[in-house]
């Protein structure tokens, strides 16, 4: 019996140790903001981001830059003239800085935010009433901030957030490489074609190119700028040279001598597997239209 008081002690008392500090928390931000504030409320911005929320700060002669993870940056300029500052009301009209903070941890910090007196944004607006996903808050001096309950976020330092799933699904390695197949396009004997050939000759070439992405052999595919003998690129989904190369054959255009193709194996992320999905999202226009 006694070892097994024993043992929850040890167990509670590493827990107690391992708890964590505002600074452990992840919250993510991007991007380069600017805020005009008055002087007056520089000690509750330390107080803010720097005790409750854990951020580094440096302090400059006139400012207090605050970093967030992600290597983004939110710099309060201090203003003894209150013209050059916002009024706490017209912070609802301008700018809205998101922090994106992991699901694990967003009501955490939500908390964290709450006991420091930093008020919700129109609390009687019921748009600003459901806290699951995002939570609108008034910062130091009025600029109005919010944390995002998000699924993934950047990593913190030596934090690894694997997907099991995706690893397996796009073949990645421990390290989330895979080996592809880079071919360079380049240009052919044969260039000196009628308009009309020509042209037929490209389109055949680019419904290849939708081919081959949409069997999953070709990753990625893009001419470059210029009028070089270097052409072009594909980086495809294959194991070996010998199957690339059996790929390119049935390029119309490697058929009819226009280009050729140079072979080299490649390693690289397999989150490029993902990218031909994407970029079906992104585009208005086939360029077979």
């Amino acid at each position: 019996m006694k070892t097994k008081v024993f043992l929850l002690f040890a167990l509670f008392s590493s827990f107690l140790l391992t708890a964590q500090t505002p600074s452990d928390y992840t919250i993510v931000f991007t991007a380069q903001a600017k805020v005009n504030i008055h002087e007056n409320k520089r000690e509750a911005v330390n107080s803010f981001f720097g005790t409750a929320l854990g951020r580094r700060i440096d302090a400059k002669a006139d400012s207090d830059w605050v970093y967030f993870d992600g290597g983004g940056f939110v710099k309060f300029a201090y203003h003894s003239d209150e013209n050059m500052v916002l009024d706490t009301t017209e912070f609802i009209k301008s700018m809205q800085l998101g922090l994106l903070v992991p699901s694990t941890e967003y009501e955490a910090v939500q908390s964290i935010i709450k006991d420091s007196d930093a008020p919700p944004m129109l609390p009687e607006v019921e748009k600003y009433q459901d806290h699951d996903h995002f939570y609108y808050f008034h910062a130091p001096g009025g600029q109005v901030f919010r944390i995002v309950n998000s699924a993934t976020t950047l990593p913190k330092k030596g934090e690894v957030l694997f997907d099991a799933e995706k690893a397996e699904k796009y073949g990645a390695d421990d390290y989330g490489m895979k080996k592809y197949v880079f071919a360079f396009l380049k240009r052919g004997p044969n260039r000196s074609l009628p308009k009309e050939e020509a042209d037929a000759l490209q389109m055949a070439h680019l419904q290849n190119i939708g081919r081959m992405a949409q069997e999953g052999k070709l990753v990625l595919a893009g001419p470059f700028f210029g009028n070089d003998d270097l052409r072009g690129i594909y980086i495809f989904n294959v194991s070996s040279l010998e199957e690339a190369k059996k790929l390119t054959e049935t390029d119309p255009a490697i058929q009819a001598g226009s280009l050729i193709m140079d072979l080299k194996e490649w390693y690289g992320s397999a989150a490029l597997m993902e990218v031909n999905q994407i970029g079906l999202t992104l585009a208005k226009k086939s360029i077979m239209d």
